[in-house]
């Protein structure tokens, strides 16, 4: 029960501070779409796209242009707010929902791509499996899992994922391209792509 309590503490306190960083620019949010982004976009048609932890809407807005059919989960209002002012400003359509990324209750899946920049890699171990059960039936037979996340600089960090965590993945998909570098601020980050495998549901 202590335990429970305790988890549930940091959840609040980790969207709290979130939601705070939100009244003004968080770091994260740069405005700019990635290179690894533009690079899926100019390899693959478009479909429906999910992304998770969307944010004020960048890169929605970029998948909208390239003719994407858009869908984006925040828990932040004010985040969501702004994402759907873009589109909106921009005559793009997409939906964009306040919500919990491990909700599956207002998704429509299959989705061709779903997209994870730094959302994964900010949750607990609870909700990680929860997150990875659900991505399962949330992907296309053939889409493409886009994520992007820092690595663990110690194994008790908070942020961040560990070689634990990318076999745990691997329990689920294949991977199909995993790329590690350094964040603008020095941090060991990764881009991984990943798929559905072969032979289907583990």
């Amino acid at each position: 029960m202590k335990e429970r309590w305790t988890q549930t503490l940091r959840r609040l306190v980790h969207r709290m501070r979130f939601t705070w960083m939100y009244l003004g620019s968080p770091p994260w949010d740069t405005g700019m779409t990635p290179p690894e982004l533009q690079s899926f976009l100019e390899e693959h048609s478009p479909g429906r796209a999910l992304d998770l932890g969307c944010g004020t809407g960048t890169n929605l807005v970029r998948l909208a242009q390239a003719g994407w059919q858009v869908t984006g989960v925040d828990f932040v209002s004010k985040a969501v707010k702004r994402a759907q002012e873009k589109l909106h400003r921009l005559g793009l359509e997409g939906e964009v929902i306040c919500g919990d990324v491990l909700d599956l209750r207002p998704l429509h899946p299959p989705y061709d791509l779903v997209l994870d920049i730094g959302c994964y890699h900010g949750l607990d171990q609870a909700s990680r499996e929860v997150y990875r059960r659900n991505l399962f039936f949330l992907l296309a037979r053939t889409g493409t899992f886009l994520l992007y996340a820092h690595l663990k600089s110690e194994p008790d960090a908070r942020i961040g994922i560990s070689e634990e965590d990318i076999q745990r993945l691997k329990e689920y998909f294949s991977l199909l391209h995993r790329q590690d570098s350094f964040d603008r601020f020095g941090r060991a980050a990764t881009w991984m792509t990943w798929s559905l495998p072969p032979e289907g549901k583990p």
